[in-house]
């Protein structure tokens, strides 16, 4: 059920809540580097933060029991206003001693914001709908991509400027307005039921058979009335759906990605591609540009930005194709995937600096195709009532992996030199691209099922009198478009 103005807050709200967390941090490393002069006191500061993001990511499916999406989000917001408040109060008048409680309040300000990202990607396909989840994704994608590099940029540069307490002083603001924005969110309305949802749900059971016969799914993932997928003969009842303890919910979003397929799949995928999912850090393109382009450390920061000109690029060109693209999601995927292992490994052998800039620019467009494309997949074939835990899991494997891959790619570029990191990176997402076309009948097969799922259910809505409106403003939700023109 479509609802873009709800959509639309998330999206703000989020945007600016991410923006906060950039400027923060780089006031923050900045007052660490200026107290002890130790780049490795400084970099505590981003590992506290990864750290309280991996403990949320575990900890999440036990408060996702107990509380609607839009309250955990907005109960999180809001703690993250208030800590902030107590960490601006503590890096006034700080000394050395006093680092490792601002790294505890770091922590927690990050466990907090750490449920935000599984449940706003559970809140995007309940908001927009399946047709236009696609199109979501991609401008929450380049929002992303443009906060990131405004923040790392043009933050290092007003942190320069202006110091970092009236920079600590605008991100307090920047949160309230987030938080403002986010206390504007509702639950959304709940799917047709009666008739219409029975016949939808004939209907999808119907084509579940169908891409069955082609052997293109399997008994342990069918459709229901809602374009779900759920695991026949596999434990699927509700009753043992139903949580049986914290450890319970921590491990259902896991039994739920095993039970799946599709899910299963995009799994290995995310596991292949999250142990060289460190390549890009500042500390290996920082080496890359210094020792293998032999330039100075100004190519690292062009690279960098270029990087991010790229992603924006490549998420306003999903936007822009999105109906082209979501006819078949597994091209998208492994083209994706396929081109950015090309470009990485011309990258990693090359030694001219113009070449690796532009390679990194070409590298966009490929990276926010097979990753937008991979989420939207991935929200579609997951039923909602099971999305924010399976996201949860996900992120928690994310941040685990991340954390493997930065020791990981460290180690081999002292050891083999930087270009063996970029070579085999490449390898990798060459080899995520050829694992998604061997199974892209049956990422394409779920992905449709869903898309007709949900059209039959509107159609049939609109039949029986009930089309679904935008509560929040009474408007026709289903012609309001994402984004005001």
């Amino acid at each position: 059920m479509n609802q873009p103005r709800l959509f639309r807050w998330l999206w703000a709200g989020q945007s600016l809540s991410n923006l906060g967390d950039t400027l923060y941090l780089l006031a923050i490393v900045t007052i660490v580097y200026e107290l002890t002069g130790s780049a490795l006191f400084s970099s505590l500061v981003p590992l506290a933060r990864v750290a309280g993001q991996l403990a949320c990511g575990i900890a999440a499916p036990i408060v996702m029991d107990r509380w609607p999406l839009t309250r955990l989000i907005q109960l999180s917001q809001l703690l993250q206003v208030l800590l902030f408040l107590v960490l601006l109060l503590a890096v006034r008048g700080l000394d050395e001693a006093g680092i490792g409680g601002v790294l505890a309040l770091i922590g927690l300000l990050s466990f907090t914001d750490g449920i935000t990202t599984p449940v706003r990607n559970a809140l995007v396909p309940r908001y927009v709908g399946k047709k236009e989840l696609l199109r979501a994704n991609g401008l929450m994608s380049t929002t992303d991509q443009i906060v990131m590099m405004a923040g790392w940029a043009a933050g290092g540069v007003i942190v320069a400027w202006l110091g970092a307490t009236p920079v600590l002083n605008a991100t307090l603001a920047i949160y309230a307005a987030a938080l403002f924005m986010t206390l504007r969110l509702r639950e959304p309305a709940g799917e047709g039921t009666g008739e219409a949802a029975d016949a939808a749900e004939d209907g999808a059971s119907a084509r579940g058979a169908e891409a069955d016969n082609d052997g293109t799914t399997t008994d342990k993932a069918r459709l229901d009335g809602s374009g779900k997928t759920f695991a026949a003969g596999a434990g699927g009842s509700e009753a043992e759906s139903r949580p049986g303890g914290a450890w319970a919910s921590v491990q259902e979003g896991w039994r739920n990605i095993w039970r799946n397929p599709v899910l299963r799949l995009i799994f290995w995928i995310e596991t292949i591609e999250g142990t060289v999912s460190a390549t890009w850090i500042g500390a290996l393109l920082l080496v890359y540009a210094t020792e293998q382009l032999g330039s100075g450390t100004e190519w690292y920061g062009f690279i960098n930005a270029g990087y991010f000109a790229g992603c924006i690029a490549g998420g306003l060109l999903v936007v822009a194709f999105t109906r082209r693209l979501s006819r078949w999601p597994a091209l998208s995927i492994a083209a994706g995937a396929g081109l950015m292992g090309l470009f990485t490994l011309a990258f990693a052998w090359t030694t001219a600096p113009l070449l690796a800039l532009a390679l990194v620019v070409l590298m966009g467009p490929p990276q926010q195709l097979r990753e937008v494309t991979r989420r939207t997949v991935f929200q579609k074939v997951c039923p909602p009532e099971q999305l924010p835990k399976v996201m949860s899991a996900e992120n928690t494997l994310v941040y685990s992996l991340f954390g493997l891959s930065v020791v990981l790619l460290s180690w081999m570029a002292d050891r083999w030199g930087v270009g063996a990191v970029y070579t085999m990176s490449g390898l990798f997402y060459l080899t995520t691209a050829i694992l998604t076309a061997l199974f892209r009948r049956r990422i394409d097969a779920a992905s449709r099922a869903a898309d007709a799922a949900e059209a039959a259910s509107e159609r049939l809505s609109q039949a029986a009198g009930r089309q679904p409106l935008d509560r929040s403003s009474g408007a026709d939700a289903g012609v309001e478009p994402l984004t005001r023109p």
